[in-house]
């Protein structure tokens, strides 16, 4: 068997984040990936079984590092308004330092196709501690009555968007944007008391 060698296996990762950002998922391909990574596509194979094992295995790697200390963050308050507020700030912090893994992320959740069976369990069991707390938001009554589905696209879906924006002209949000990226995304969840 042959020695797994980490800058290999990096270079195959960003190359796979570019090709992401310039040809999407399904466009994506081994020989793509081993060109730009500089390696031959038989390297590739000594990593991955395949394209969708590779993309799954990134993905696990990215949701590892894009939810790193959301559970503690989240629960770091009681009120589940303050939590969803601490979410949103996550998100944003983690999109923002990174901008490449956020954008192969968003790519693979809407390409599940392409994304081995692993990948998405383990990206849908990563998910579970947001999932519980929009369960918290919509039982506090504080929220309007609204599907998981459209909470999630109507708040990170939303400030992903905008975050996107700002990765492809190669700037950052400012504070005030932030602030108002999180006060956008409680403005349309929230109950009109």
């Amino acid at each position: 068997m042959r020695k797994i060698d980490e800058n290999k296996k990096e270079a195959i990762t960003q190359a796979v984040f570019q090709l992401t950002k310039e040809v999407g998922l399904v466009g994506l391909s081994i020989a793509k990936v081993a060109k730009i990574a500089g390696v031959s596509p038989a390297t590739i194979y000594v990593y991955y079984k395949d394209k969708a094992d590779m993309l799954s295995q990134i993905l696990i790697g990215v949701k590892d590092i894009l939810d790193e200390g959301q559970k503690e963050i989240i629960l770091s308050v009681s009120d589940p308004l303050e939590q969803f507020k601490k979410l949103l700030r996550h998100l944003i912090d983690k999109w923002t330092t990174y901008p490449k893994h956020a954008i192969f992320m968003r790519a693979a959740l809407e390409n599940p196709s392409e994304i081995a069976p692993h990948g998405i369990a383990y990206s849908n069991k990563r998910a579970e501690v947001i999932v519980a707390l929009y369960d918290r938001l919509l039982d506090s009554g504080k929220i309007k009555p609204l599907s998981q589905h459209l909470l999630i696209s109507w708040t990170a879906g939303g400030i992903m968007n905008n975050l996107l924006y700002h990765a492809q002209m190669g700037t950052q949000p400012d504070d005030a944007e932030i602030q108002q990226m999180i006060e956008l995304s409680v403005d349309a969840i929230k109950k009109n008391l």
